[in-house]
């Protein structure tokens, strides 16, 4: 990843002109709604990664030009410098591409956030052709808001429930029929949405369009996201986007090396050190996991099995959620009742022991060094009676 960077740093630059050769790409903008002077990015799009700045410059009479050179098509991000949305563009050498859009100022928790509208991009056929193999996002996007319209009153209910941590209120709505079918319906949208996703990826499987489309339509990769990528033609599993998922899928490990430091924060505001967790532990299970993860979900029947067994003889359990959505994990948990600790990620520590896909469990003894990074269900089982008999 870090030579691919590199790569991109050397080949991207900033120009004056506005047309583009076919060795080289252009993108014109237009944006109202700022003042001039106004700095604008380039950032490289769609990696998973949170990427640095690789061209800026400056509006000039509400217009702004980048100009550069790929090996091979690429998503960038047009943004502000703080806080505030993207413009997406797709380009390749020989497109000159042109894009107006107009900005929005909005207060977002007591901090200003800028956000595009109306926005358009043309000139650039590969980003056309990015937006019809995209289209199967929004007829999923129509599909959640239509299932959340159906089910808005039962929704509003619950979460006022849990905002008062009225548990006997919460435990009677989860009784109701509209509770049940608003369940239902979740089921059937989240299958949709895997279903019409390993389509849209399966049926680019031969180009780089398919690495490319795991990388925009999903935020994290699960185990069977390996079975997709045996799949893909050589030619896609070697391109710029093929090895970026790659990279994801069979991550470095961390077995044999101290786990990584953190600093999480409870639900009476105290906040505690991972040493400070496993203190007085044998061994500990750092859980990844996130409330739309069906296979974390499935894990977890396993752990609850193993901390009845075990958790008076040394083991601890430690879960952190990816979840970006607090209410979601909130419901979460108040249907899985955890016996240990559980603390949402709000500070990059899935970043830091390089979580690429979930559920992800680290076994961890006293000192914190990591033992492995594998185990899950039996195996998982076997290994902690073995350290624990």
């Amino acid at each position: 990843m870090k030579t691919i960077i590199i790569m991109i740093l050397a080949i991207i630059t900033l120009a004056t002109t506005a047309c583009a050769s076919k060795d080289s790409f252009t993108i014109n903008g237009t944006i109202t709604g700022l003042t001039d002077g106004t700095e604008i990015c380039l950032v490289p799009g769609s990696t998973h990664k949170q990427e640095k700045t690789i061209a800026t410059t400056t509006l000039s009479n509400g217009k702004f030009t980048f100009s550069g050179q790929v090996e091979s098509p690429r998503m960038f991000y047009i943004q502000l410098k703080e806080n505030s949305g993207v413009i997406q563009v797709m380009v390749e050498n020989g497109v000159n591409a042109t894009v107006t859009s107009k900005v929005e100022t909005r207060d977002n928790n007591g901090q200003e956030w800028t956000s595009f509208s109306d926005t358009k991009v043309s000139g650039s056929p590969i980003h056309e052709e990015f937006l019809k193999k995209m289209a199967f996002k929004e007829e999923l996007e129509q599909m959640f808001m239509s299932k959340n319209e159906k089910h808005k009153v039962i929704s509003a209910q619950i979460g006022e429930a849990r905002m008062n941590k009225n548990k006997i209120l919460m435990d009677s709505l989860a009784k109701t029929k509209e509770y049940q079918e608003m369940a239902a319906d979740e089921n059937l949208f989240f299958k949709a949405a895997g279903e019409k996703t390993k389509q849209a990826v399966m049926d680019n499987k031969n180009s780089w369009w398919g690495p490319f489309l795991m990388l925009q339509s999903m935020s994290w990769f699960e185990e069977e996201q390996k079975e997709w990528f045996a799949n893909f033609s050589p030619e896609a599993q070697k391109s710029y986007y093929g090895q970026i998922v790659y990279e994801e899928l069979y991550p470095e490990t961390l077995e044999g090396k101290q786990a990584p430091d953190f600093t999480v924060t409870d639900s009476q505001g105290k906040t505690l050190t991972l040493q400070e967790l496993i203190k007085g532990k044998k061994y500990t299970l750092i859980d990844f996991w996130a409330s739309w993860c069906g296979p974390c979900r499935r894990e977890i029947p396993n752990l609850k099995a193993l901390y009845k067994e075990f958790a008076t003889k040394g083991l601890e359990i430690i879960s952190i959620s990816i979840d970006k959505d607090n209410a979601a994990w909130q419901k979460a948990l108040q249907e899985e009742q955890f016996p240990w600790p559980n603390f949402l990620d709000k500070s990059n520590i899935a970043d830091a022991y390089e979580v690429k896909l979930i559920p992800a469990i680290f076994l961890v003894d006293s000192t914190g060094k990591v033992l492995s990074i594998k185990l899950r269900g039996k195996a998982l089982e076997e290994k902690i009676k073995e350290f624990l008999k």
